[in-house]
């Protein structure tokens, strides 16, 4: 029997109760593996002159896992970035100051994306509206980026009024990392594409190593992190209490 596998990827944060909470399914995953290690005391033998390995004892096990990311999505961020999804609900802006001083030729930030109906007015005592097309333009209204093109007499800081959409923001690093199961619900496309169905119990995943933002290729959310020990679940005869193989065949 040979194996070659494809399949999805679930991950779940693990319930109080030792089992998994709601799944998600994380998109396409283009590898997957699971790492066996021990760690081995091996002692020498003092008397052939040799010093001839006697004995090898484990003294540890370990289990580990690595995966890769390809949906660029908000949950799947969260997950390698340690952050917490917060959703913004559109709304207006009244005289959001711009940073100051600005030249003509700059660009300038609004604390928003998705913009819309932006006006952008100076600091004079009655304020003046600058021009748009004339004196700044739109950049680009979903990243919320303004280009000033004209400074002429005006006095800064300039203040804009918009609106702005929803969307949503993962921080980094807003998030403590919860013990989550991982499920495997695999194919076999050396063989039929028979069903194995692979589980680990308890995985610490650690944060991205790297994001890739530009590049030539689809860009990976590449995860390790530890498969550990779960003393309340049964022993299966490959992964011990770390999850568990099943042959659907």
């Amino acid at each position: 029997m040979y194996f070659s596998g494809q399949g999805k990827v679930f991950i779940a944060s693990r319930a109080a109760d030792g089992f998994p909470a709601a799944m998600r399914f994380v998109g396409n995953v283009p590898d997957l593996k699971i790492n066996l290690e021990t760690e081995k005391l091996e002692h020498k033998e003092s008397s052939s002159g040799q010093r001839l390995t006697d004995l090898s004892l484990i003294t540890a096990k370990k289990t580990s896992v690595e995966f890769s990311l390809e949906e660029f999505s908000t949950d799947n961020l969260a997950l390698v970035l340690y952050g917490t999804k917060s959703t913004i609900t559109g709304s207006t802006v009244t005289a959001e100051a711009l940073a100051n001083p600005l030249a003509a030729g700059d660009y300038a930030r609004l604390k928003n994306g998705k913009v819309s109906s932006v006006v952008v007015k100076d600091s004079a005592g009655t304020p003046a509206t600058l021009v748009a097309g004339t004196d700044y333009e739109i950049s680009s209204a979903d990243h919320g980026t303004l280009k000033i093109l004209n400074i002429g007499t005006y006095v800064q800081p300039f203040k804009a009024d918009y609106s702005y959409g929803a969307q949503v923001n993962v921080g980094l690093f807003q998030a403590a990392a919860p013990d989550r199961w991982l499920r495997f619900e695999g194919l076999n496309t050396a063989d039929s594409l028979k069903p194995v169905l692979i589980e680990l119990y308890k995985v610490t995943l650690d944060p991205l190593n790297e994001l890739v933002l530009i590049s030539d290729d689809v860009t990976k959310l590449a995860l390790s992190g530890a498969a550990l020990f779960d003393e309340t679940k049964v022993g299966d005869a490959i992964l011990g209490q770390f999850g568990r193989v099943v042959d659907l065949s």
